[in-house]
């Protein structure tokens, strides 16, 4: 992914940027509409006889002379109207380059921004309230180190498994490489070998490098296996082998439930242990020690959603709680955090729960420092596949800080991942032929058509 030349700005300057600009396109169509048809100077004829005709009521009966008296045409026409108008023009040039440049200056803050919080989070009481926007775009900048949006281009492609024409009983998948600006499919990748299928696949790092995890198709054997690929600058896989960990003893049953951290050093998966209690565990990989952790969970809960930190030391995901009982079996999903560097045991002795939302969290990931998770839930509880909302919360309280955007029209189980950067996420509703890409920073959403449909993907 290509990085522009420029020196990156916050996000709230950027906001700030474009309302001047609006100001001044309003303020330039506002001296524009000034004509000399829609300035209209009181006659002298007009204010003498509104003043007299209280106190002598023969005016009314001679207005005629009068008015041939006291209407200046040639005055009122080329002298009284044009000044009118140069007046006009002139504060709204005034307004343009001095009161607004003055107002927003007053609103910045020491690094470019806009005006801060005070001490200990608390905003001094000569700050009116912040719009929403402001404070969506004052908020964003903890999700990213250092406090700077990026603002880099999109991925150009993202990888997708989509499910084969079965040909037998046993599942079929294979991989596929999108462009995300077509949604054409530029590359294909076969089935990883034989008896096996391609579950799940995330981004590794920058590069546009990937892994993906395949699992058995039939049979006993219980185990998750990685591989991992690149993609040329034309999106043609390259360098594909098998990824270099210790064997994980489990399989990956939803194609959500792999993720990898920004930087491309740890790998969080849940898997099934395969055994009559329908148990199963959480784990993390971390690439350059090939040191495996991992924490066990009890029915119902089924961690998916699994999102990291960019340096890989917070792990977020989705599901119900990891109680054991059969109560809980209907508890609508909620997001949780687990440190990755928590003591190996059950997850329900470590994990937090930062989120839960009426009709409950279909997708949630984390931002790159882990301080804010972006959820998607039921804009309307009663009918959750109508619509979703996709909103920012705060990850150490859960206080929710602001809708980011309404994606509408999905259907049933739809996800989402980020790219490295963590400004954009590709939302795919796993049935419907729509891709959408939305940006973190602008909020702007775009779709794609695709031909295949993704059941998972990554970019």
């Amino acid at each position: 992914m290509s990085m522009p030349d420029e020196v990156p700005v916050s996000i709230a300057d950027q906001r700030l940027r474009e309302t001047e600009q609006l100001l001044r396109e309003a303020f330039a169509a506002a001296a524009q509409s000034v004509t000399p048809t829609v300035i209209r100077v009181p006659r002298p004829a007009d204010r003498l006889e509104r003043s007299w005709s209280r106190w002598l009521p023969w005016v009314r009966n001679r207005r005629r002379s009068w008015d041939r008296r006291l209407r200046l045409p040639r005055l009122y026409e080329q002298v009284l109207i044009p000044l009118a108008a140069a007046a006009a023009i002139t504060v709204i040039a005034t307004a343009m380059t001095v009161v607004v440049p003055k107002a927003f200056s007053a609103a910045r803050g020491s690094h470019g921004g806009l005006a801060q919080m005070g001490p200990g989070g608390v905003r001094p009481a000569k700050y009116p309230a912040r719009p929403a926007a402001v404070a969506y775009a004052s908020d964003l900048a903890a999700a990213y180190p250092g406090g700077h949006v990026p603002h880099a281009a999109s991925p150009r492609f993202f990888v997708g498994i989509r499910q084969l024409p079965a040909t037998s009983e046993i599942l079929t998948t294979g991989l596929a490489v999108y462009s995300a600006a077509t949604g054409r499919v530029v590359a294909s990748v076969a089935q990883p070998g034989r008896g096996r299928y391609y579950q799940a696949v995330a981004a590794l790092g920058s590069d546009q490098s990937f892994v993906v995890a395949a699992t058995p198709a039939r049979g006993p054997d219980c185990h998750t296996w990685f591989y991992r690929f690149s993609l040329g600058p034309q999106g043609r896989p390259t360098g594909w082998a098998p990824l270099a960990v210790p064997e994980v003893t489990g399989e990956i049953r939803y194609n959500n439930a792999l993720a990898a951290s920004g930087d491309g050093n740890v790998l969080a998966y849940s898997a099934s242990t395969c055994t009559q209690n329908s148990s199963s565990q959480v784990g993390v990989i971390h690439l350059d020690t090939r040191k495996v952790r991992t924490w066990s969970t009890l029915w119902p809960a089924v961690p998916r959603n699994l999102s990291l930190s960019a340096n890989g030391t917070l792990l977020s995901f989705v599901g119900n709680p990891s109680s054991g009982t059969k109560k809980n079996s209907q508890v609508e999903d909620a997001v949780w955090t687990l440190r990755t560097n928590a003591a190996p045991g059950p997850v329900a002795s470590h994990y937090r729960k930062v989120l839960h939302a009426p009709g409950g969290v279909q997708s949630a990931l984390l931002s790159p420092t882990g301080a804010i998770t972006f959820a998607m839930t039921a804009s309307n509880p009663r009918r959750p596949t109508v619509s979703e909302n996709v909103n920012a919360y705060n990850t150490a309280t859960g206080r929710p800080l602001g809708l980011v955007q309404a994606v509408r029209y999905l259907t049933d189980g739809p996800g989402f991942t980020t790219d490295a950067s963590g400004q954009y996420i590709l939302v795919y509703p796993g049935s419907t032929p729509l891709i959408q890409e939305l940006n973190l920073t602008t909020r702007r959403l775009m779709t794609v058509s695709v031909p295949a449909v993704p059941i998972a993907a990554a970019w």
